[in-house]
């Protein structure tokens, strides 16, 4: 984690996020810039927050440790989600990993600057609720891709939640030799089922594996198989 200490580009990026129509002149003021690095853990589960953190650029991998000491994917968080707003209203210790994907850049505001802006603004106030709400709604969503559809959805869910903001033909770094594992994992299945869906979406032509990175080169494909479904 590097902590960026640059008005100008602070300002810049809270305004291109239209963090200037929800907090006050003040807050913004008063947030600290970060940048974290690809994989880097922005919190982890049982971590006290020390306030609200709002994605501003990059991209965020959110998933939950299970009883038996396996993670299970919830979501992918783009810009201008928030980490935090659970935690911070309830005082509630994080309950999921998040981790950058890529490079990314966070503001965080503080607690007691937190509280004494929500006494008295609306408009963080109903952002709040939206976010709260599109929080409520997707893990609804995810806990019924997670049980109920095959692997072969829940990879194709996966692999378009990790290059939708990228554009076709963008390689997944997310997904190298080194990481099928772990992903597996978060997808509920063992490496070598995995890896037989890996083997049969290069075999049909939806995606190809290059220098240890996948490749997607069918979309149309990608987005029947997850029909709709993202984890986002």
């Amino acid at each position: 984690m590097q902590t960026i200490y640059d008005p100008v580009a602070a300002r810049v990026l809270a305004e291109k996020n239209g963090l200037d129509q929800i907090f006050s002149s003040e807050v913004i003021q008063e947030m600290e810039l970060r940048r974290y690095g690809d994989r880097e853990a922005i919190c982890s589960v049982g971590d006290v927050l020390e306030g609200l953190f709002i994605l501003v650029e990059g991209k965020l991998k959110i998933h939950t440790l299970l009883p038996n000491g396996k993670s299970m994917l919830v979501r992918f968080a783009r810009p201008t989600s928030i980490i935090g707003d659970v935690e911070l209203l309830r005082q509630y210790p994080v309950k999921n990993q998040v981790e950058s994907v890529g490079d990314s850049l966070l503001f965080v505001a503080g607690k007691k600057l937190m509280f004494k802006e929500l006494e008295n603004n609306t408009t963080l106030l109903r952002f709040l609720v939206g976010e709260l709400s599109h929080k409520l709604y997707t893990l609804g969503q995810t806990s019924a891709l997670n049980l109920l559809y095959p692997v072969e959805n829940r990879f194709a869910s996966y692999l378009l939640s990790l290059f939708a903001d990228q554009g076709t033909g963008q390689y997944v770094e997310e997904i190298r030799t080194s990481t099928l594992t772990e992903t597996a994992e978060l997808l509920g299945t063992s490496y070598r089922h995995l890896n037989r869906i890996v083997k049969r979406f290069i075999e049909e032509g939806i995606i190809e594996r290059k220098r240890g990175r996948l490749i997607v080169l069918h979309e149309g494909k990608l987005a029947e198989l997850a029909s709709g479904n993202l984890y986002e």
